[in-house]
């Protein structure tokens, strides 16, 4: 049963009780339905049909999960996209996919104006965040665009339209579609194990099989299925929307959404909302280390999960003793997966039968095999991911067929077992900077383009501490180039021409790469001097 089938059950079975909460604003499961309706009809009257890719790179709000819904009705496949790339970056993944339609944010006009004309897609629709709200919000929201020259830009570009006039076109009729189950229905972007950005294709089986898993291995929901799930993680992530947005909503449940917050606000969002599970990554919880944070009540809460990146034991211990100081009465529930494993591959439990340990990654789930393969953690998996898009090398190098007859993922990954059976991840074969917010940075994405300046004669990119969350690293560029004058100007370049979440927090210039008795660069040295 695909994403959009799941979600008419919970509609017909809960139309009054409240699916989504959005800056106070309560939607009903039936008020969901009716959104998913309109933008299915409108897509489908502006020529979106069975067959076609969407591209979506909007945060999490009502309008983005309905638009997610009622491509899945009518047969078409929703990319989502990250929010922060640049135009450049969303105008490449566009054509490389052959996209029908692009969504965007009213804050990235600029950005996709500068490249509108060089993308495939027959129009833009731009979307404002506030659309769910009386019109009056709309038109204060409109506006201000008059200032900002967002309005301006907005005329300028023919493709461009606004939500308002995508749902105009809706007559309240657009075709179901019968998937295949081995279609791919959805389209998530990673770095995978490369670090270029990639299209992992994604097949209802695949969505069915995380949400399954999350049940069977007793990790997520108490029986009362009225329960507020707290959703932070962003749609463009795999597990941002099947675990926070679609599983929820299929058990009836209450999404809470903050699709913008601030780090520092983490525990205060939590002691806000009062969710009874709350997904997580890491450095959301740096900031249990504040005094203020501890005077909050966290007696709510049933279900955290972590995922996303390795927790390192102490840090692990002390997020446990903080939940527990301010009422909680769970432990933490860590997960184990990637997009490209399509979910979670290991787990803990959030049970009390299940005995809690320290720095392990969980226990394999049911019906996966996972192996140990020269200190890499390989997957073999009853329903794996279809693979990248367009990009059979990749693909190959990530499915490989061993000597078993068997196609196992490799996932980059360094791990080892104990002695009973438990898994242990511990680090990255490729070189890979994990972000405070869970951004995975690849340096090469960094270096591909400091190299085409053309004064730049060697770039390489490490992680340095970042200060002021010692559990992760930002990126910090190494530079040979050509003359003192050009430092600053390559200085301007960078910061043009990559997303924000991209920009190392230092750009070093040095006289010659250190180099090892190979030829190739000493990153260890690297890194030891950025963090001099």
């Amino acid at each position: 049963m695909n994403q959009y089938d799941k979600i008419v059950e919970s509609i017909s079975k809960y139309p009054d009780r409240e699916a989504l909460r959005y800056f106070g604003k309560s939607v009903s499961y039936r008020r969901l339905g009716e959104m998913i309706e309109a933008a299915a009809s409108g897509m489908y009257n502006m020529g979106v049909v069975s067959g076609d890719i969407v591209c979506v790179a909007l945060p999490t709000t009502p309008e983005s999960i309905a638009i997610v819904y009622a491509l899945n009705k009518i047969g078409a496949v929703a990319s989502a996209i990250d929010v922060r790339f640049t135009g450049r970056q969303v105008a490449s993944i566009v054509n490389s996919l052959h996209s029908k339609m692009l969504f965007i944010m009213g804050f990235n006009i600029k950005e996709v104006a500068s490249v509108a004309n060089e993308m495939c897609v027959d129009c833009v629709v731009v979307m404002r965040g506030c659309e769910i709200f009386p019109r009056m919000a709309s038109s204060w929201y409109a506006f201000g665009e008059l200032f900002n020259g967002r309005r301006k830009t907005f005329n300028r570009v023919d493709k461009f339209i606004h939500w308002d006039e995508l749902i105009d076109a809706s007559d309240g009729n657009a075709p179901h579609y019968e998937w295949n189950t081995d279609t791919a229905q959805m389209i998530f972007q990673t770095s995978g194990t490369t670090g270029r950005t990639k299209s992992v294709m994604v097949t209802s089986e695949n969505i069915a099989m995380l949400a399954t898993n999350l049940e069977k291995e007793e990790i997520l929901f108490e029986p009362d299925d009225s329960d507020t799930v707290l959703c932070l993680i962003p749609l463009f992530a795999f597990t941002g929307f099947v675990a926070t947005v679609h599983l929820p909503l299929c058990r009836g449940m209450s999404v809470a959404i903050v699709p913008i917050w601030k780090s520092k606000d983490f525990v205060k969002i939590i002691a806000r909302v009062k969710p009874q599970v709350v997904f997580s990554i890491p450095s959301n919880w740096d900031t249990i280390y504040n005094t203020s944070n501890r005077t909050y009540n966290l007696s709510f809460l049933k279900t955290v999960i972590i995922a996303g990146d390795v927790l390192k034991p102490d840090f692990e211990r002390d997020i446990n003793d903080f939940i527990h100081y301010c009422g909680g009465r769970c432990e933490i529930v860590k997960l184990y997966g990637m997009t490209e494993t399509v979910g979670f591959i290991a787990a803990t439990k959030s049970r009390s039968s299940f005995k809690y340990q320290l720095g392990f990654s969980g226990k394999v789930v049911d019906g996966i095999k996972v192996k140990i393969v020269d200190d890499e953690v390989c997957v073999l998996s009853p329903t794996r991911l279809l693979g990248y898009y367009d990009n059979k090398e990749a693909t190959n190098q990530l499915l490989r067929m061993h000597e078993d007859g068997h196609i196992w993922l490799h996932t980059g990954d360094i791990g080892h077992f104990d002695s009973e059976g438990n898994l242990y991840v511990v680090g990255r074969k490729k070189r890979i900077i994990i972000r405070f917010d869970g951004t995975k940075i690849f340096p090469i994405e960094i270096e591909d383009i400091i190299l085409r300046h053309p004064n730049v004669y060697a770039c390489a990119v490490v992680g340095g501490v970042d200060r002021k969350h010692p559990q992760n690293s930002l990126p910090v560029a190494f530079c040979v180039v050509k003359g003192l004058k050009s430092k600053k100007r390559i200085v301007r370049y960078a910061n043009k021409e990559l997303p924000t979440f991209l920009r190392p927090q230092r750009i070093i210039f040095i006289d010659r790469m250190p180099l090892l008795g190979n030829g190739k660069v000493n990153l260890k040295r690297l890194e030891e001097k950025a963090n001099e």
